[in-house]
């Protein structure tokens, strides 16, 4: 029943009604049969493990009632979150959605805002309406809001019209609303407000302090990243020390630690302790908001403590096991979530794996070293197959990084907290302890920083499931070489264990890694112009005497850092905002701190001042871009030449859009942001146009293009960055024949992903990042 100590006998329910509920979402026909066989295979298991003792058998009985629960909680659940009617009543539509705010894409009070006048938030809509026909439930959707208004707070309950695009079912949201407009139609509840207020308060106050560990601070302390930059955030990741600003059993075990302790000081007997224990535990999980590890800690927690409460002192793995079969139950969703899946698995490792991984490593190096490195090797080893999956390489210095972090960490957010707390009652009181939290956020943030920054911080590994079953094959070695008993049979096993398991990291590594080291080794380190490859957007970087220039953001923040760190970009000298597209501007969080001269497109709508502010926040000198100005990069120069503010009938945000001109190196570029063909026409007709060897060809290669602009400038290359398989069908045919039928070339982001062009001799050389040996070189065109 418990073997080694351990008491497994919860797993099996909380295993088979796991399972049943991913595979019910996954293939709602053949779920059941899979879930049910599952279900058999366990209890075969433990039937032939027991010898049909009575315990073993109810064992049994449970694991095939915890399948058959899941399974009624998915399927009614389903219907409620993904009603029939909602695909066709929504199809072509403008719909009206009544709903409450449920939570921002990062957990705070106030969305975060993404560029281009948007908000992004999370609502539970209760009806869906179009015209006299409505559908009602619960269905869980995302909006991005087009227009940006006073910050939805949680609990508000609003109204939102706009057109809604339906996700299937397994998906834990129903539909995304792109929101024509949003309004507030009630307040949040007593018992939300009070959070949304203080999250914003404390927020705000952190904003005060300087640098990375003020930005760090309200994730480590309350679980708020919203204020993170972007290149922090990738950092955090790459580091293994995410999980820092996402809300854990550490945390809530501080606070029933906590409040345990201040009501027996108070003097309460032991079944208020534990009441009042449980109460603030609930309002932590209101001030954090209930993400899946938040809640994954906090049932965990109750557990234990409901247990102790009435006499049976609550065992941490039945407590974990528990946890999961109660909030799979509720939300099956939850089992396909990936921080729901991260948070089970690094806490059955360092329940299971940790405590073993210490002995064995105590033999070679003092106790405290052992503990140190074997908490985060435990959670990275059981881990890494899930992360694999989310990002195909392997964290080198993760588990060094976590070791120097760790310590600093609880100060940071205990700290942190109680000033938080503080804060309501006085902001001079909580100031001091904000300092002192600041000091740990900041040594964090540099070491995340530092351990991006070494070389072959990420090795590369493969992705998919592939990937992901060689991570747990080699996860499976480890856990069976620590485990092995210690006797002559077991050493003998360990060893040819453990040179399997190195032999097939060296081979892995060598496979993945050694194609990505040579394609990084064959960039070229004298490129002029480039694409990065950001999906469906634009993000065109220009590289001259150790300058860089950029020219849009695309759409994510993660993209393009991503793409800056891989071309060595830590200084942004010229920024070039076209337009305020959200596939144009969405990634400015990622560059706002780090430019020095922005040139944008003139506001259109009230939202579009944000992303200047935004740059000036950062540091950087903001220029409304007008006509005529010029100015020097390097030595190349650059000229807007459009829009010229003499054609008042194009008012659209894509005819209005800033073309620009750079010219130096022997070559000259143009850059047409998304002009469509009405905007082509007229720089054409105002003689604004002649020869160009780059062309950056507008709008991801539309349809909607002028017939006469690529016989003009007879470009020598075309550059078009979009998706692959978008759903806008870029780049036309039409585009693509309109540019070779002028002699032009075409480089495509989404057939060759990242494309570097070089200037030698006089003549132009194009590196592609799939194809990184082709490297034709050709003779630019005539001026």
């Amino acid at each position: 029943m418990k073997p080694g100590g351990v008491d497994l006998r919860l797993a099996f329910p909380a295993l088979g009604g796991w399972a049943a509920a991913a595979l019910l979402l996954a293939r709602p026909g053949a779920g059941w049969w899979c879930a049910a066989g599952a279900a058999t295979a366990i209890a075969g298991c433990l039937l032939a493990a027991g010898r049909m003792r009575r315990v073993w058998a109810g064992l049994a009985v449970l694991t095939f009632t915890a399948v058959g629960v899941a399974g009624a909680a998915t399927a009614l659940a389903g219907t409620a979150r993904h009603p029939a009617d909602l695909d066709r009543l929504a199809s072509g539509h403008v719909v009206a959605i009544d709903a409450t705010v449920a939570s921002t894409t990062s957990g705070v009070a106030g969305g975060r805002f993404g560029s281009g006048g948007r908000v992004t938030f999370h609502v539970t809509a209760e009806r869906v309406s179009v015209g006299n026909e409505r559908i009602a439930g619960r269905m869980p959707g995302v909006v991005y809001a087009a227009e940006r208004r006073r910050e939805p707070r949680i609990g508000e309950r609003v109204r939102l019209t706009g057109t809604v695009e339906t996700a299937p079912p397994e998906d834990d949201i129903a539909f995304t609303l792109l929101s024509g407009d949003w309004t507030l139609e009630a307040g949040a509840p007593p018992w939300l407000a009070w959070a949304n207020g203080l999250r914003a308060d404390f927020g705000s106050a952190a904003a005060r302090l300087p640098g990375d560990g003020g930005a760090l601070l309200p994730g480590l302390s309350i679980g708020d990243d919203s204020r993170v930059p972007a290149d922090l955030d990738t950092a955090m990741k790459q580091s293994s020390l995410s999980h820092l600003t996402a809300v854990s059993g550490a945390n809530c075990a501080v606070i029933i630690a906590g409040l345990l302790a201040l009501a027996a000081a108070a003097g309460l007997p032991r079944r208020w302790r534990i009441s009042f224990a449980l109460t603030g535990l609930a309002g932590f999980v209101v001030l954090v908001t209930p993400g899946a590890s938040v809640l994954r800690a906090a049932v965990m927690a109750s557990v234990v403590v409901l247990g102790t409460a009435l006499g049976r002192p609550g065992r941490a793995l039945p407590a974990l096991c528990l946890a999961v079969l109660i909030l799979v139950l509720q939300d099956p969703w939850m089992s396909r979530n990936y921080g729901f899946i991260l948070s089970v698995l690094a806490t059955a490792a360092l329940l299971l794996l940790a405590p073993p991984l210490e002995e064995r490593l105590g033999r070679w190096m003092p106790r405290w070293l052992a503990l140190g490195l074997s908490v985060p090797l435990a959670a990275q080893l059981a881990c890494q197959p899930v992360l694999v999956l989310l990002n195909p390489t392997v964290p080198l210095y993760g588990v060094v990084a976590n070791v120097l972090a760790e310590p600093a960490a609880p100060a940071a957010t205990v700290i942190g907290l109680i000033g938080c707390l503080i804060l309501p009652v006085s902001g001079a009181l909580a100031a001091p302890l904000l300092w002192c939290a600041w000091v740990p956020s900041a040594w964090i943030a540099g070491i995340a920083r530092t351990s991006v920054g070494l070389p072959g911080s990420a090795v590369p590994w493969p992705g998919g499931a592939a990937g992901f079953a060689l991570a747990a094959v080699l996860t499976g070695g480890v856990v069976v070489i620590v485990a092995r008993p210690a006797t002559v049979r077991g050493r003998v096993v360990r060893g040819a264990l453990g040179a399997a398991s190195a032999l097939l990291l060296v081979v892995a590594t060598a496979l993945q890694a050694g194609p990505a080291i040579a394609t990084r080794a064959e960039m070229p380190r004298d490129w002029v112009v480039g694409m990065c490859d950001i999906g469906q957007g634009d993000a065109i970087v220009i590289h001259d005497s150790g300058l860089y220039g950029l020219i849009d953001t695309g759409p994510d923040p993660k993209l393009l850092t991503a793409c800056l760190h891989r071309l060595g970009i830590r200084r942004v000298s010229f920024l070039l905002l076209t337009h305020y597209d959200l596939d144009h501007v969405g990634g400015l969080d990622a560059v706002a701190g780090i430019t020095r001269l922005a040139l944008i497109d003139p506001a259109h709508n009230p939202g579009d001042v944000f992303d200047a502010d935004e740059l000036r926040r950062g540091g950087a000198q903001v220029h409304v871009a007008t006509r005529g100005d010029e100015g020097d990069f390097g030595t190349m120069r650059w000229k807007v030449l459009w829009p010229d503010g003499r054609h008042p009938e194009l008012t659209t945000s894509n005819q209005q859009g800033v073309g620009l001109e750079i010219d130096g190196r022997g070559i000259r570029m143009l850059f047409l942001a998304d002009l469509d063909q009405k905007a082509q026409d007229a720089m054409i007709a105002d003689g604004l146009l002649p020869h160009y060897d780059v062309v950056k060809v507008a709008h991801h290669g539309t349809a909607d293009t002028s017939t006469h602009l690529d016989a003009l400038v007879q470009p020598t290359l075309g550059l078009i960055s979009c998706g692959l398989g978008n759903s806008y069908g870029h780049p036309t045919a039409t585009a693509l024949t309109l540019l070779r039928d002028a002699g032009g070339r075409v480089a495509r982001t989404d057939l060759e992903g990242m494309v570097l062009v070089t200037v030698r001799g006089g003549r132009l050389g194009m590196w592609t990042e799939k194809h990184p040996t082709e490297a034709a070189l050709w003779t630019p065109a005539k001026r």
